[in-house]
């Protein structure tokens, strides 16, 4: 492939432009950095709360070991009782508000 000087005309237009969009674009990066400098956070009462709440409920295991314990003490013993009127009007009560949930 040969190139002709008349081509080089060409080329420094295309190199010219390069370069003009270049300052261009360096001129917005500054001025992106300067509103990044200035942008804050700020959080809400309700998500303070919220994070409080959350750290709360991090706190509490998710077995209670104690429970698990004395259940099986009871089990063990043969005093665990099953209340079956206990056991349906829960899971009355529990089908009844998924009803209304949805």
């Amino acid at each position: 492939m040969e190139i002709e000087k008349n081509n080089a005309i060409h080329m420094d237009a295309y190199v010219n432009q390069v370069q003009d969009k270049n300052k261009a674009g360096s001129s917005g990066e500054k001025s992106e950095k300067t509103a990044a400098k200035s942008d804050t956070v700020l959080i809400s009462d309700t998500a303070k709360r919220i994070q409080e709440a959350k750290k709360q409920l991090d706190s509490i295991p998710d077995i209670r070991e104690d429970k698990v314990a004395q259940l099986k003490n009871q089990i063990k013993n043969g005093t665990y009782e099953i209340n079956a009127e206990k056991i349906a009007g829960k899971m009355i009560k529990e089908g009844l508000l998924n009803q209304l949930a949805k």
